[in-house]
């Protein structure tokens, strides 16, 4: 059984609109190993008088925190319980899109749905939870071609 996790920030984004910036996505996919390299990497090359931790997972969490404002969302393909990220920053994501989970995966990542629905074997079908509700939703199928394309394509207008 093959999983995919995805979590989104708030959808509050235009309350405070910043007027020519750019609306920027960025992606982490396998964001779990993403963030274990980096933490590995860390330990590795830092000084002595270096913070503990890893800068660029405390910008990951500044982002998550403060991006909004500034028009940066993120898509974090991964679980964020059991994570480097600290849990004030797990808790900036308003929803939750699950794919193909197992009961406990459910559980881990969507506790506030008292019970998972069936999964669908279809491709692309999707349940996403916000706001303490889940219901079923179909995904773009993508290559990974496509995907790209559509990730660095400046939207018209």
């Amino acid at each position: 059984m093959t999983s995919s996790v995805f979590l989104l920030p708030h959808p509050e984004e235009d309350d405070q609109p910043v007027h020519g910036c750019p609306r920027l996505m960025v992606v982490i996919d396998r964001a779990d190993d993403t963030l274990r390299h980096l933490a590995r990497y860390w330990e590795t090359f830092r000084q002595e008088d270096d913070p503990k931790r890893s800068p660029a997972i405390a910008a990951l969490e500044a982002v998550l925190y403060e991006g909004r404002v500034a028009r940066i969302h993120v898509i974090y393909d991964g679980p964020t319980t059991g994570s480097r990220l600290i849990p004030g920053a797990r808790e900036q994501f308003a929803t939750v899109i699950l794919a193909r989970v197992s009961a406990g995966t459910w559980q881990r990542l969507a506790p506030i749905v008292d019970s998972a629905p069936k999964s669908s074997p279809l491709p692309g079908r999707v349940h996403v939870v916000q706001d303490g509700d889940a219901h079923p939703a179909q995904v773009p199928l993508m290559t990974d071609a496509e995907a790209a394309d559509w990730l660095t394509t400046p939207a018209a207008g």
